[in-house]
């Protein structure tokens, strides 16, 4: 489906009035998540790519196998519009003030004296380098996940983008045989149960690409087995459950709005959703994969 830009303008400014009503979300992370989301929204129809030629995408036997049909680290993106968008959020950052502003405020020294190098940064996102973040999160004092935001929020517009072109040339098939991504092989951010027979969905962690998985089964390790395999829920957060997998530990948020007169928005579901990490996280499980805004 092609993007409309009217639509998830829209379907942003209603979920961003519902974080709003909630008490443990401060206004001020809601206002910069506001601010950052309608600029990654004017950027993404704006982005340029260039998608790799079929041959060297993965077969579609090997994609029906879990093999993802562009690696993480080669996927399409534009650097030129990151760069631009790069420095427009540290602004954004340093206005919001407080940890993430001092965070900011370090990182654009960095950045205009050569230490840090802008496409070394994208570079190492790309390729899921932990090694070159690590020394960050010492620096950053207080919001120590402040450089990988602000890499993956630079890139988002055009790997979301060029995942929709992409996800053009993927083989038809009904459920893949593993839960990560058939894209760039990353694992679920979160999922969803989508019409009356309740087929469940992911929503990739990376490049945001929604796509089918088996309702039955850990999208982390494979489990399968039903009892090793539960969910809860809460009274206080309707619509939403956390799937749990004892051979692993982890856990994924599912979104069920079925029932309920309300929109799905994955990555702001992800935060709207919070209190529900809290309760997992005190159950003793893990999420795979970071929060949809990395802090």
């Amino acid at each position: 489906m092609e993007f409309d830009k009217k639509t998830a303008g829209r379907r942003l400014d209603k979920k961003i009035g519902q974080l709003r009503e909630k008490s443990y979300i401060s206004g001020e992370l809601i206002d910069l998540l506001d601010a950052v989301a309608h600029l990654q929204l004017e950027a993404r129809p704006k982005a340029g790519f260039t998608l790799p030629a079929d041959s060297e995408l993965a077969p579609p036997e090997a994609v029906m196998q879990g093999v993802p049909l562009v690696g993480r680290e080669e996927f399409p993106h534009d650097q030129a519009q990151a760069e631009t968008l790069l420095t427009e959020l540290i602004d954004l950052l340093k206005k919001a003030g407080g940890p993430l502003g001092d965070a900011a405020t370090v990182i654009e020294k960095d950045i205009d004296s050569g230490e840090l190098s802008v496409t070394e940064l994208f570079q190492k996102f790309m390729e899921d380098d932990h090694a070159f973040f690590a020394p960050w999160t010492e620096r950053l004092g207080q919001a120590p996940k402040t450089l990988s935001f602000l890499a993956f929020a630079a890139l988002s517009p055009s790997i979301e983008a060029a995942a929709e072109a992409l996800g053009e040339k993927l083989p038809e098939m009904k459920v893949p045989a593993v839960g990560t991504c058939p894209l760039c092989g990353s694992l679920p951010l979160i999922s969803s149960l989508e019409e009356k027979e309740g087929f469940r969905h992911a929503t990739c962690s990376f490049c945001r690409h929604h796509y089918r998985i088996k309702r039955i089964a850990c999208p982390v390790c494979g489990e399968e087995d039903q009892k090793k395999l539960t969910f809860f829920t809460v009274d206080e957060e309707p619509g939403f459950r956390v799937d749990v997998c004892e051979t692993c530990k982890t856990y994924i948020k599912t979104i069920d709005f079925r029932q309920l007169d309300r929109i799905a928005v994955p990555v702001l579901d992800d935060l709207d959703s919070l209190a529900l990490d809290y309760v997992a996280a005190g159950q003793g499980y893990k999420r795979a994969t970071l929060s949809a805004w990395g802090f």
